[in-house]
């Protein structure tokens, strides 16, 4: 079997956030197990190609567009599978992948409407002959489209992954005409969508299975609370809808071997993570290594349970308890963390995007903090737990498939229902009495380091999806 697999940030060579690591993960473990994978994505500004071995080849693929040609050289890497990276300096040589913290890129619809062409155009002239394309969020959600309205491979299935639904590619109605789209599909059964285009829409429209990162996300997102505007479609295409856990890369999030860490350990060895804590509060300048260090790491958005955070910040300063913040996000939240840094002795602020740093805080907390109004999966809780810190988080998607509260029999993590601001503070103060139980509190660090959610499994569930897929009909639209 042959896939092509295409992501707008695919680690280690561009990472905003968690689709990143699924998409640079999946591939590779899919590949690993008998599958041929092509990955695609954009060749940014930001993408050492020294450093990560990637070598131009001589081929380049050119896009017609409303008049315009755009061009896009053509580099690649072999790994355990093999990808290819389309660079354009005129759409994708930019300082960042979306646009600035003030507002996306208003040409994004070009940006990733003519990378969905580009690779269409390579896979055809290349003669790669896929059985299968799987295509990641909004920014590719345009290659399903394609596929069967413009290139007319209905042989070939198409997947699209949701990995987060609030963000969807909605462009005003001409985008038709720049993306030289027939005005045929401009209606409520394909791309329209309250008088403009709406990428995903498409995608979910034009695709073979709608795949989302958890089982629970699956189910929430066909209601309104969750289904930003489109739960009704997703009502409709119910049938081609599966909920697929995400998973992290045990080779790459290991504290065994992890080389940004203090000290490296592992179930055996637990006690030397206190090392770690030690170490980080050093350099960080808090203090008091017996009192429970909690840390956030991610993108500073509405959605992430900043606010939470935010409008807590006074009563955690005065708690028994040291807090290490590391994220970068929306200006309104990075002025806001920006202005605490150095206020308050018990917390550390870095507004910023740093992996070496994460891992450190990874390696040295008790409790991450993860209180999302919405979280399609999370990747962040796997991490921590992979680490030994255990996980405060709010009920909601997939962090309720894989934490489960220590009030249950099984438990092993701290969860509340509500995202207000006394639930939250609850349940912090919860994990200081739990951190004050020594025994159980290491017991619980234990087995959430021997807990499974590696890719490996992720990887099996979605070959035997590209199966089912392989030898059913032919999808009509």
């Amino acid at each position: 079997m042959k896939v092509v697999f295409t992501s707008s940030e695919i680690y280690p060579f561009a990472k905003t956030g968690g689709l990143a690591d699924i998409a640079g993960a999946l591939p590779r473990k899919i590949a690993s197990q008998g599958v041929k994978v092509f990955g695609f994505m954009p060749l940014y500004k930001t993408v050492d190609i020294n450093k990560h071995g990637i070598i131009k080849i001589d081929a380049s693929v050119d896009v017609s567009l409303n008049s315009r040609v755009y061009t896009f050289e053509v580099y690649k890497k072999i790994d355990d599978a093999t990808f290819f990276f389309l660079k354009n300096d005129e759409l994708f040589g930019r300082d960042y992948l979306y646009g600035p913290p003030e507002g996306d890129y208003p040409d994004n619809d070009i940006r990733f409407g003519a990378f969905s062409y580009a690779v269409m155009e390579f896979i055809k002239r290349e003669n790669l002959n896929p059985d299968l394309i799987h295509v990641n969020d909004w920014q590719t959600a345009l290659m399903p489209v394609l596929n069967y309205y413009k290139y007319h491979n209905h042989h070939v299935r198409t997947v699209i992954t949701i990995h987060n639904l609030a963000y969807q590619g909605i462009f005003d109605k001409f985008a038709i005409e720049r993306l030289s789209l027939g005005w045929d599909i401009f209606h409520m059964e394909a791309l329209e969508y309250y008088d403009k285009v709406n990428f995903l829409k498409g995608g979910i429209v034009f695709s073979s299975a709608v795949t989302t990162v958890s089982p629970t996300y699956a189910k929430e997102i066909t209601h309104p609370e969750y289904g930003y505007g489109l739960d009704g479609v997703l009502r409709k295409y119910s049938n081609k809808l599966y909920g697929i856990l995400n998973g992290i890369d045990y080779d790459v999030w290991n504290p065994e071997t992890d080389k940004h860490i203090y000290e490296n350990y592992c179930v055996f060895t637990i006690q030397k993570k206190s090392i770690n804590k030690r170490l980080f509060l050093k350099e960080v300048g808090l203090k008091d290594e017996l009192k429970p260090l909690y840390i956030f790491i991610g993108r500073f958005a509405h959605q992430k349970g900043v606010d939470l955070i935010r409008d807590s910040i006074e009563e955690m300063s005065k708690m028994p308890a040291n807090f290490a913040i590391l994220g970068f996000g929306d200006k309104e939240y990075n002025d806001f963390f920006k202005s605490i840094e150095g206020k308050y002795e018990n917390i550390f602020v870095k507004v910023d995007y740093n992996e070496a740093l994460s891992r450190k805080m990874y390696a040295a907390a008790d409790f991450l903090l993860m209180p999302s109004l919405f979280e399609p999966c999370g990747l962040n809780q796997m991490i921590a737990m992979r680490y030994g810190t255990l996980v405060i988080a709010r009920e909601t998607g997939g962090l309720k498939d894989t934490v489960e509260d220590i009030s249950q029999p099984d438990g092993y993590g701290l969860l509340f229902k509500n995202p207000t601001k006394e639930e939250f503070l609850n349940a912090l103060y919860r994990a200081v009495e739990l951190y004050n139980n020594k025994k159980l509190f290491e017991n619980l660090q234990k087995k959430v380091m021997e807990m499974d959610f590696s890719i490996d499994s992720t990887a099996r569930k979605y070959i035997k999806l590209y199966e089912s897929l392989k030898y059913s009909r032919e999808v009509k639209i």
